[in-house]
């Protein structure tokens, strides 16, 4: 079993993701595929698999002996694919907008597949750490394309693949250094100094 006390903020590698949709009926399938290096990335799910996106659904493209950690807002909860088609650890739900780190033991590449969410689509946040990503499969910067708007003194953490960057958002003034910019499937820590959500209304002319 690896370790369970990753601390927040601790390491994590970069992530690189593509995105592809078809339409089906009403529905926008598609899938989404994150590039991990070896070691920890931090990801977030952004399609909904309509078989209750477990952990072990979302992310049984992994190899083995890769791993999931996600946040519970005191430690994490780890899940370990041991190879074989078995996962060792609760199998928690990873639902679209969530962020959860993915430890692999070399540089892989997973495809997410699901449903595109449309209409209203809230990501709700606490006072402190939240582990997030865009619901929508999109790359942009996380405000003016990705439509969060952040309280007063909140921070946004991002990994580069050596250190957390750390964006710090102020009123009337904006993000400084400047807002992060997210790939897609590129999951964030967001310190919010109360409750909050990211807000988004999508729909496809």
């Amino acid at each position: 079993m690896k370790t369970k006390s990753l601390l927040l903020l601790a390491a994590a590698a970069s992530i690189g993701a593509t995105t592809a949709f078809g339409a089906v009926s009403s529905n926008i399938v598609g899938y989404t595929k994150l590039t991990l290096k070896k070691g920890f990335n931090l990801v977030g799910n952004t399609l909904d698999n309509k078989s209750g996106n477990k952990a072990t659904a979302v992310f049984n493209d992994t190899p083995e002996n890769s791993a999931v950690f996600s946040w519970t807002g005191k430690g994490f909860n780890e899940l370990d694919n041991v190879g074989g088609g078995i996962w060792v650890g609760d199998d928690f739900t990873l639902t679209p907008g969530t962020a959860v780190f993915v430890q692999v033991p070399a540089d892989a590449t997973i495809t997410l597949v699901g449903e595109v969410l449309t209409g209203q689509q809230d990501i709700s946040l606490v006072k402190g750490f939240n582990f997030v990503a865009s619901k929508i499969p999109q790359a942009g910067k996380i405000d003016s394309d990705l439509g969060f708007k952040a309280l007063d003194s909140d921070a946004v953490f991002q990994w580069n693949g050596k250190a957390y960057v750390e964006s710090d958002y102020i009123d009337g003034v904006g993000y400084l250094p400047s807002s992060p910019s997210l790939a897609v499937g590129e999951g964030v820590v967001v310190q919010s100094t109360a409750a909050n959500k990211w807000a988004r209304n999508f729909t496809v002319n």
